[in-house]
C-alpha cells in the first residue's frame, strides 16, 4: 500500500505562497478587461506629459541624456516600490477570507503580493526598454551588478514599508486615504521627474531624509555614465533605515499576527 509522503513545512509554505501568486496574478491582470493594459499605459502617460513639459521648459536632454530615458530610469524603480507599499497595505483586508484555512498566514500574502509586483514591473520595464532602445535610445546599463543590488535593496526597503504600512492601516484604517495622498508629493520631491540637484538646496537636509531620494539617484548614477548624485547620498542610509523597519515591522507581526487575522480591521 503505497502512502503519500508527508511534505515538510517549507513544501507547504512553498506551495501556499505558489497558490497565492497565481490568485494575486489573476486578480491584478484579469479582474478587469483594461487591467493588463493599464500597467503598460500608467507609465508610457507619465513618459509623454513630462517629456512633453520638459522640453517645452528646459529642453531635450538633462544630466546629458535623453529626458525620457532620465525619466524611466528614476520612474520605473518609484512605481515598483510605491505599488508594492500600497499592495501589502491593502492585503491583510483583500485576503481575510483566505485566513480561514491555518497554512495561510498574512506573511505569505505580503510574499505572494511582493512577488506579483515584481514580475509585473520587470516585464513593463523590459518591454519599455526595448521599445526605447527600437527608436534608438542608448538604454546600455552602466553598472550593471551595482544596479540590480540597489534595485533589490529597495524592493526589501519597499517590503518592509509595506508591512509597516499594513500594521499601521490595521490599527487605525482611517490613515489609508492619508498614506495614498502623501505619495503624491513623494513622487515629485524624490528626483523622480528632476535631478536632485534641481531641489531647493535649503531643503536638502530635509530631503534626503527620503530614503527614496537616495535609491533614486543611487539608480540613475549606476544607469547613467555620467550622472553624479547630489552630496549626502548614500546606500548605507538605505540599509540601515530597511533594517530598522524590517526589525520593528517583523517584530510587531510576530507579536500580533493571532490579532491580525482575528479582527476586521485593515
Amino acid at each position: 500500500m503505497n502512502l503519500l509522503k508527508p511534505r515538510s513545512a517549507l513544501q507547504i509554505q512553498t506551495s501556499v505562497i505558489f497558490a497565492l501568486v497565481l490568485r494575486e496574478a489573476r486578480a491584478r491582470v484579469g479582474a478587469r478587461r483594461m487591467g493588463a493594459v493599464w500597467m503598460l499605459l500608467e507609465p508610457i502617460c507619465h513618459l509623454l506629459v513630462f517629456s512633453l513639459l520638459f522640453a517645452m521648459l528646459r529642453g531635450r536632454t538633462v544630466s546629458g541624456v535623453e529626458y525620457p530615458v532620465f525619466i524611466l530610469v528614476g520612474m520605473a524603480p518609484f512605481l515598483l516600490y510605491r505599488n508594492t507599499a500600497l499592495r501589502l497595505m491593502d492585503s491583510l483586508r483583500e485576503n481575510r477570507s483566505l485566513f480561514g484555512y491555518k497554512q495561510i498566514k498574512p506573511l505569505d500574502t505580503y510574499l505572494a503580493r511582493v512577488i506579483v509586483e515584481t514580475c509585473i514591473a520587470a516585464t513593463v520595464y523590459a518591454i519599455l526598454v526595448f521599445g526605447f532602445a527600437w527608436f534608438g535610445f542608448d538604454m546600455a546599463v552602466h553598472q550593471p551588478l551595482q544596479w540590480a543590488a540597489t534595485l533589490l535593496l529597495g524592493l526589501l526597503f519597499a517590503f518592509g514599508l509595506g508591512m509597516f504600512l499594513a500594521l499601521l492601516t490595521h490599527a487605525l484604517p482611517g490613515l489609508k486615504i492619508v498614506i495614498r495622498m502623501v505619495f503624491i508629493p513623494l513622487y515629485f520631491i524624490s528626483g523622480v521627474l528632476i535631478p536632485a540637484a534641481y531641489l531647493p538646496k535649503s531643503m536638502m537636509p530635509v530631503l534626503l531624509l527620503n530614503p527614496f531620494l537616495h535609491l533614486l539617484e543611487l539608480i540613475r548614477a549606476e544607469v547613467l555614465p555620467h550622472y553624479t548624485p547630489v552630496d549626502g547620498v548614500s546606500e548605507t542610509y538605505v540599509l540601515a533605515f530597511t533594517l530598522v523597519l524590517l526589525f520593528l515591522s517583523l517584530g510587531t507581526y510576530r507579536a500580533r499576527r493571532l490579532h491580525l487575522i482575528s479582527t476586521k480591521n485593515g
